[in-house]
């Protein structure tokens, strides 16, 4: 398989014969050159793994010593078209900010000129809209006092309980069962403690 074309899948797969065929010099071996060539975070691990499950060390030298000089290799070519692009980003911005000129501002602006397009770029605020804001947080607040929360956790029903809402901390409990099943014994405890107390 050519190494342009091996992806992330062939890495889980090799990952997966692994497991299954442990003693299979050819997928570690294969595991190894996938982790390096998709640069996997665990390259370093399938390294030393290979090099416990492979015989043939005169091999894995060899093959070590390629995936070096491939990834050197793609280093610098991708170092320089980094910087060839970097290069013409730069010239394109300078070439922006050279060409800009304001459109409503003459050369050679007055004050009053720079105040009244101030004013018509910012668009400051004015006392009515100050309302609008305040009715705007209250209602935020008014949604988030209500028990419609998108997510719920196990301290809003700690909180629940302790302001002495025994209701609204056993439907948390309900809902946290939902959304983690793997705790359902856990959190069906704390239902039960709270409808005994």
């Amino acid at each position: 398989m050519p190494d342009s074309i091996v992806s992330m899948q062939d890495l889980v797969l090799m990952d997966r014969l692994t497991s299954k065929y442990p003693y299979s010099n050819l997928f570690w071996v294969l595991g190894a050159k996938y982790a390096c060539i998709v640069n996997s975070f665990n390259k370093d691990s399938w390294l030393h793994k290979a090099s416990v499950y492979v015989s043939d060390r005169e091999f894995l030298k060899q093959f070590v010593t390629n995936i070096k000089k491939y990834q050197a290799t793609e280093t610098q070519s991708s170092t320089k078209a980094e910087s060839n692009k970097k290069a013409t980003n730069n010239q394109s911005v300078l070439q922006q900010i050279d060409s800009y000129k304001e459109d409503d501002i003459s050369d050679n602006p007055t004050r009053q000129e720079l105040i009244d397009r101030f004013l018509k770029i910012e668009k400051p605020k004015v006392d009515g809209t100050a309302k609008i804001e305040d009715e705007s947080i209250d209602k935020i607040i008014k949604q988030s006092a209500s028990k419609d929360f998108k997510r719920v956790t196990e301290t809003m029903a700690k909180i629940y309980l302790a302001q002495g809402n025994k209701q609204a901390a056993i439907e948390v409990y309900q809902r946290l069962m939902l959304e983690n099943p793997n705790k359902n014994a856990y959190f069906a405890n704390q239902i039960e403690k709270i409808k005994n107390s």
